[in-house]
């Protein structure tokens, strides 16, 4: 405590003070930059989100164990891969993806980009990311710089290349020490009420016993009124919004029109939307059947496909169309509200006529 000599002198070089750590801090940053909890509106009931992130994998044991305790607690997480590994091991970077989980970008080799030029970061960022598309993945535009270090060459690289960085509001430090119990009481400490974000790691020495913790922190930081979503499209706790566009495929009488779903990206969640047959010159209850469905995308897949029966009649007439009509999307935007499906009639069809018999031309009998 300041003697009372001493503390109005402290007051007035406060603001001062203030000033100069503003000023001043991105140059005495240590390399494990942080971000502080955003303040987010809590009308949703909840104390404060958090967003669990996890750098430097895939390590097939240790993510696959990863995997299974989140889908277990039932929360999503977002993983920040290095382009090497994904390429030594893609089907682990897979894995992740079909279990639901958001991918971001974590660099080629982890070198720390202070010490890159413009153009290595920008190599390696893009080899990353062809790593993770040849490995089947469907990668976010995040990513996380090495050691949270960054300079201004590094920080032009990455804004160019059309990435967002991401940081960290409670740092684990599940690399450097403690254990399982440890790890999850110092995440838990740094909790704030607002938006966080956990580092976390799954392909590093000590990952295994940084996953034997994610149990425990989920399961109180829910007791303490926190509710868990990955990251979205700016790199803030919340999901990504993708875009559904419909491609239908016309129909034949008797049988059943097709129409596929698509998201153009990763959402790390279930998305669903209600889709129903409206009458068009085709009637609906006469030409097919009443359709209403609520179609589901479970979370680490990006397309589903309506199938919808036809009736068959014995009424020869042109080509008819039907509207399906897309309602109350859920955790997505849609692309449009509306298709048309053709329905053809079963005596118009396109048919495939096959080549007549071969005849075998008789010479004269011979005796």
């Amino acid at each position: 405590m300041l003697c009372p000599v001493l503390r109005p002198v402290a007051l007035l070089l406060r603001p001062v003070v203030l000033v100069l750590v503003a000023l001043l801090g991105p140059a005495l940053a240590s390399p494990a930059v942080a971000t502080p909890p955003e303040q987010a509106p809590r009308s949703d009931g909840c104390t404060g989100v958090v967003a669990l992130t996890f750098d430097d994998g895939p390590a097939r044991g240790t993510t696959r164990r990863l995997i299974r305790v989140l889908k277990r607690s039932e929360v999503p997480a977002t993983f920040f891969m290095v382009g090497q590994r994904v390429a030594a091991d893609p089907r682990a970077a897979r894995e992740v993806e079909r279990a639901g989980f958001l991918t971001a970008n974590h660099s080629w080799s982890h070198r720390d980009m202070r010490t890159q030029s413009y153009r290595e970061v920008r190599q390696s960022l893009r080899a990353t990311r062809r790593a993770m598309k040849r490995a089947g993945l469907h990668p976010t535009d995040l990513m996380r710089p090495p050691y949270g270090a960054l300079a201004p060459p590094a920080r032009r690289a990455i804004r160019d290349a059309g990435y967002v960085p991401v940081m960290w509001s409670a740092d684990s430090l599940d690399w450097k020490s403690g254990n399982a119990q440890q790890i999850a009481r110092r995440i838990l400490s740094e909790l704030r009420p607002g938006r966080n974000i956990v580092l976390q790691h799954d392909g590093v020495n000590r990952s295994p016993i940084s996953v034997a913790a994610v149990s425990q922190v989920v399961r109180t930081a829910q007791r303490r009124g926190y509710c868990f979503t990955a990251l979205n499209e700016r790199g803030r706790p919340g999901f990504p919004t993708p875009t559904m566009t419909t491609v239908a495929k016309d129909g034949v009488e008797g049988g059943e029109a097709v129409v596929r779903l698509e998201l153009d990206r990763a959402p790390g969640r279930d998305t669903a939307v209600v889709v129903e047959a409206v009458s068009g010159t085709a009637s609906v209850g006469t030409d097919l059947p009443a359709f209403h469905a609520r179609v589901v995308i479970p979370a680490g897949r990006l397309t589903a496909k309506v199938r919808i029966p036809i009736s068959s009649d014995a009424v020869v007439e042109p080509t008819e169309h039907v509207t399906l009509r897309l309602r109350h999307p859920e955790g997505l935007t849609l692309g449009q509200e509306t298709v048309q499906v053709a329905i053809i009639d079963a005596a118009g069809a396109t048919r495939i006529d096959l080549p007549e018999p071969p005849f075998l031309l008789m010479g004269p009998k011979h005796s």
